[in-house]
Parts: C-alpha cells; sequence; structure tokens
C-alpha cells in the first residue's frame, strides 16, 4: 500500500436516524478530537426528532440529507465520498474518547503494512455512564473467522486504500456487516490491535444488535461459511453449547417461567428476517 502522507486527512462517518438524544456527544467527541485534520460526514435519513437542530449547530460536519434509509447503504455512501487517506464509521450514538483519532493515525502510520487498528471496548448506558470494558486482543483472518468478531466497530480506522480493495459493506449481512468487513480486510492485509481504549458503544433499548439479536447469530454463520468456515465451525459449537448449557442451569432450578420466556424470545428471533 502507498503510505500515508505526513498529516492524514481522517473521514468519520455516521449515519443517522432519530437518535437526537445521543447525537450531540458524537458530534462533540469528534470535533474535539485533537487531531488536525478531519472530516466528518453525517448521512441523515429524514430525521423527525431534535436531529436536524443539533446538526445544524455543526456547520464543520459535512452533512448529506437526505440520505439512504438503510445503515449499510448511508455508510457505503459515506465511504464513497469520503476524501481522507484514513476512514472510519461512528455510529450516532457510539463517541470517541479524547485523543482517539490522533493515537489511532499514529499507530497507522508506524505500521506502514497495516490496513486496519483497533483497540478494546468500552460500554456505557443511555446516561453515558461506564458500565464495562472488554478487552480485545490480536486476531488475524481465521481467528476472526472462527472465534468472533474481535474488531469493535467503533475503535476501528482503516486505510482508504485496503477500502477500496476489498469493497464495500455488504447489505446481506446487515447485523454483521462490520465483521464480514473485517474477515475480507484481513484475508488480505496485516490488521493491529492495540492495548488502548479510543471509543465508547452505546448498550440502549431498541438498538439493532439488542432487538435482533438472533438473527445476527444466524447472519453470522451464514456470511463466516461464505469466507469457507465449515458448517460445524467454532463459532457454531461455541454458540449452541452455550445456549444449551443455560437452558440445562435454569431448568436445574426450576426456572420454568423464564426458560419458557428465553425460548419464546429466541424462536422469534429466529422467525425474524
Amino acid at each position: 500500500m502507498k503510505p500515508l502522507s505526513e498529516t492524514p486527512l481522517v473521514s468519520i462517518v455516521t449515519p443517522s436516524y432519530n437518535t437526537g438524544r445521543f447525537i450531540e456527544e458524537t458530534l462533540r467527541s469528534v470535533q474535539e478530537q485533537d487531531y488536525p485534520l478531519v472530516e466528518h460526514i453525517v448521512l441523515d435519513s429524514g430525521s423527525t426528532d431534535q436531529t436536524p437542530d443539533i446538526l445544524a449547530r455543526f456547520p464543520s460536519v459535512r452533512l448529506i440529507r437526505p440520505a439512504a434509509g438503510g445503515v449499510t447503504e448511508k455508510v457505503n455512501h459515506g465511504f464513497s465520498i469520503a476524501q481522507g487517506e484514513i476512514v472510519a464509521w461512528l455510529c450516532a450514538d457510539d463517541y470517541y474518547l479524547p485523543g482517539a483519532i490522533a493515537r489511532a493515525v499514529a499507530v497507522l502510520k508506524s505500521n506502514p503494512d497495516a490496513a486496519l487498528v483497533y483497540c478494546n471496548d468500552i460500554f456505557v448506558d443511555e446516561d453515558s455512564i461506564e458500565i464495562g470494558r472488554k478487552r480485545s486482543k490480536q486476531a488475524n483472518f481465521r481467528e476472526l473467522l472462527d472465534e468472533w468478531n474481535l474488531v469493535p466497530q467503533h475503535t476501528a480506522f482503516m486505510r482508504r486504500e485496503a477500502l477500496e480493495r476489498v469493497g464495500p459493506l455488504d447489505a446481506r449481512f446487515l447485523l454483521v456487516s462490520d465483521w464480514d468487513l473485517c474477515l475480507r480486510i484481513s484475508r488480505q492485509f496485516p490488521i493491529v490491535y492495540v492495548d488502548d481504549s479510543w471509543a465508547a458503544f452505546r448498550i440502549r433499548r431498541g438498538q439493532l444488535s439488542d432487538v435482533h439479536k438472533y438473527a445476527a447469530w444466524r447472519q453470522a454463520h451464514k456470511m463466516t461459511r461464505e469466507h469457507g468456515a465449515p458448517f460445524f465451525s467454532p463459532l457454531f459449537r461455541q454458540y449452541w453449547h452455550g445456549k444449551f448449557s443455560r437452558a440445562g442451569l435454569m431448568l436445574r432450578r426450576r426456572e420454568f417461567g423464564v426458560f419458557n420466556s428465553k425460548l419464546r424470545d429466541f424462536l422469534a428471533g429466529l422467525a425474524r428476517r
């Protein structure tokens, strides 16, 4: 890949729809970074809450409105118009920590062969109160395929050149499109993990990862098989072993109400498309 310039432009892509309660924190987290060259692209698909009023207070944002309705479509359009040598995707309810962009750029510049850099996860609630942390690890293509997505999407920064080579997000895998992209990148290029924390992921009611958590596993299984994983992959065995273990524990404890509730939730999730 081509060497990065001395101070490469970084493009942040944010898909938006009715996240007015959170998006100001997202916008400020980008605006207040200490890195000098940042392009923030927000693609809003017709928000009807306070989002438009909040966006109007950030004239430096490159606003695309109206944008396509789907998350993958918005992000792909943002990537296609981004001017930066480095690109990232930050959802409108997540946010960066101070110094995140500068640290990510420094890692990519010190690892000229790396296409992507990522770090550990921080979880916050709807009031931005930290509720947990999860440490990731250095991963390669095979580990991403067999285990799970070890690259927290909101912490990842990618070279634009690598993204152009592997192609955009796959809309078939809405719930695991970031994982699929990381697999395609890691198949061709090194990716680098840093034991640091750059961004916060918000846990809230109604988000895709919560409402469609069972469908997400179905998509993950199909997607990883397309990348060469066997049907009974380590991912498959790990997922179902956990499900059966927890179900057995509920039955042994005679928690029949909880068991039936989880079973109904599970079956309803499998039925969703």
